[in-house]
């Protein structure tokens, strides 16, 4: 069920267009499995969307991220506002394909079912969240979404569109189920916040920033101390390749 849903203008996702302003760049968080692509929104798409969400009513979520377990007076993780946008998520899936390959092998660190899968969309489900001072997410992991088509998403996309904090990185934990295949493990959230040795690796983001990392992989938000960030997060649909070759791994 989408958090708060809205209608993304036209001028907004026409304005979002690749031209020569757009110059990204790829890096590696390797403790993360995760990838960095800088630049995947030029500054002023970034401020397209920031307009728009100006003008926007966000609702609070919980330390979970999860509407339906906040209660007026808990903390608030995070406030969240939710589009569906065909054109966006194309645009996107046009941008990961040019910069970097999308394909799952079955010896990727995700839940494949021991299946190669093939990269075919990106998610048009887009989910806006807003840290204020105070806000933060706990340590979990992403679930996938499974369409009817038998399509599913294996890989998370959070792309930022502001940052002036003290904290509020996104933090990838030291998971001690590592070892353990998918389907042996817990991917519960956690009910408390990571301590400091528990993380292996922090994202610092920049405005226009895309951080790309499997469903499964451990990670937080951390607290926001000062200031503010607000982040679009979406996924990457995927389609099975041929029969699973090595189940539960």
């Amino acid at each position: 069920m989408a958090v708060n849903p809205f209608d993304l203008a036209q001028k907004t996702v026409r304005g979002i267009s690749i031209n020569d302003a757009w110059v990204p760049a790829v890096s590696e968080i390797p403790q993360g499995r995760a990838k960095v692509i800088r630049n995947f929104l030029t500054p002023v798409e970034v401020k397209l969307l920031e307009a728009e969400l100006a003008n926007q009513h966000f609702v609070p979520t919980g330390r979970d991220g999860i509407l339906a377990n906040y209660s007026q007076g808990d903390p608030v993780g995070s406030l969240r506002a939710t589009t569906d946008s065909e054109a966006l998520a194309a645009e996107f899936y046009l941008r990961l394909q040019s910069c970097l390959s999308l394909e799952v092998s079955p010896d990727d660190p995700t839940d494949s079912e021991g299946r190669s899968w093939r990269a075919v969309s990106v998610n048009p489900r887009m989910r806006f969240m807003k840290y204020e001072r105070g806000g933060l997410l706990v340590p979990h992991y992403d679930s996938p979404y499974l369409a009817p088509d038998g399509t599913r998403t294996l890989l998370s996309v959070v792309v930022y569109l502001s940052y002036e904090a003290e904290g509020g990185e996104t933090r990838f934990i030291r998971d001690r189920q590592g070892d353990l295949p998918f389907a042996q493990r817990d991917f519960s959230d956690w009910s408390r916040v990571a301590s400091p040795d528990e993380v292996v690796a922090a994202h610092h983001p920049e405005p226009g920033d895309a951080l790309l990392f499997w469903h499964r992989t451990l990670h937080d938000s951390a607290p926001i101390l000062e200031g503010a960030k607000t982040i679009l997060r979406t996924d990457v649909l995927y389609e099975p390749m041929g029969p699973p070759e090595a189940i539960g791994k």
